[in-house]
């Protein structure tokens, strides 16, 4: 028995070819262009997928494309090899649209099939990772929408289970995460992942819907946009398919960040400060303190009269500089370096300020030693070659 795997180098399908593989199955693996191991064949040209289903008994199928047109033909071409389909469809898909129309053309095909509704994609949020990484807050609507992430893995052991086991046809599979998390949440937690502190920048409705039509039409930016307004009151449902089929618990959202680490792409040291020093420099200190982690460690003993105190945590270490600077006018800030020397460097700065109550202009000197872990400053420590003002 031959299993032909469409999108198999994509989220999912590479996820299916390895499991099907590893149950002994012979796997298809197609993609639009031949190589790497894969068969050429193209959805949108049905003609060129008679060699890609030739001696194929069954197909796992994902269909790519914001409607359903040119489904039946495709459909047909695969009914003249295959007798099951396998198909990723919606969790929506009992409400109409693009899944409904392709699960409604393949009962029509006369193919077996097995339809397999997740929720939303978990890796639909990598979305927000350039701005995370960046320093910037995640731009999205309806931040306290509650949704149930689904980790495609999770999609790919049922369609494996749906694939190579008897008692799956004619079956519907609705699938999601174990938990529901609003967007506001999973932005949190990426920015864990990625050893960052990551925010949130609420959209409009209308601002969302002007980056939807980018790439989307109207009907589906506006579809899109209803769902989710929907979801601030009646989140995405849990629901224990896939515990039930497979006996294990599915995956968290936590574990689909971690399984994605190098995706977020962790900022490396030296990354981590020339972001630190160019935030100096241009004025835009929030995004110097983004770079913090949120338990940071600050040592500065001068300030605190010679003796080793350690401040922990970034609103303590606020608190310290409040404290320090309350009387003075910081007029100019001068930043040399950095200089990085594998997971730490060091910045010199030089204050140059002014003692509001009595009128007295001076400079401070300082050279701080940074620590940097997972993408973030875990340690600050403060050597001051002149004695600060508190």
């Amino acid at each position: 028995m031959t299993i032909l795997v469409t999108g198999a180098t994509g989220n999912i399908g590479r996820h299916v070819v390895t499991g099907l593989r590893e149950r002994g199955a012979t796997v298809r693996a197609m993609s639009r262009s031949s190589g790497h191991g894969t068969t050429a064949g193209d959805l949108t040209r049905p003609d060129t997928l008679h060699d890609a289903l030739s001696d194929v008994d069954s197909v796992f199928l994902l269909w790519p494309f914001l409607s359903a047109e040119g489904i039946d033909e495709v459909l047909r071409v695969i009914a003249r090899h295959a007798r099951r389909v396998v198909y990723v469809s919606a969790l929506s898909a009992e409400h109409g649209g693009v899944w409904s129309d392709v699960e409604a053309a393949i009962r029509r095909s006369g193919l077996e099939w097995t339809f397999l509704r997740p929720g939303g994609f978990a890796t639909n949020t990598l979305e927000w990772v350039p701005a995370i990484r960046a320093g910037r807050p995640a731009r999205l609507p309806y931040p306290e929408a509650g949704r149930s992430l689904v980790h495609e893995r999770d999609i790919a052991d049922i369609a494996v289970l749906a694939l190579t086991e008897d008692g799956h046809v004619g079956e519907t599979y609705a699938l999601t995460g174990p938990e529901v998390l609003t967007q506001a949440e999973q932005v949190r937690i990426l920015g864990e992942a990625a050893g960052r502190r990551a925010t949130v920048e609420e959209l409009t409705p209308d601002e969302a819907r002007a980056d939807l039509l980018a790439w989307a039409s109207e009907e589906f930016a506006d579809s899109a946009l209803a769902y989710w307004q929907t979801l601030v009151d009646h989140p995405e449902p849990v629901i224990g398919t896939y515990e039930k089929l497979t006996g294990r618990p599915s995956r968290t959202f936590t574990r689909w960040a971690h399984d994605h680490a190098g995706d977020l792409g962790r900022l490396s040291p030296a990354e981590v400060a020339d972001r630190y020093v160019t935030a100096f420099r241009t004025g835009t200190l929030d995004q110097a303190l983004e770079l913090f982690a949120p338990d940071a460690v600050r040592v500065a003993p001068l300030e605190h009269g010679g003796e080793h105190v350690e401040l922990r945590g970034v609103g303590a270490i606020l608190a310290n500089a409040e404290r320090i600077d309350h009387d003075l006018e910081i007029r100019d800030v001068t930043v040399d370096g950095p200089y990085p020397h594998g997971d730490r460097f060091a910045v010199r700065f030089t204050f140059d300020h002014t003692h509001v109550p009595t009128g007295s202009r001076s400079s401070v000197t300082k050279m701080s030693l940074y620590t940097v872990t997972n993408g973030a400053i875990t340690r600050e420590e403060v050597f001051y070659l002149d004695s600060p003002a508190g």
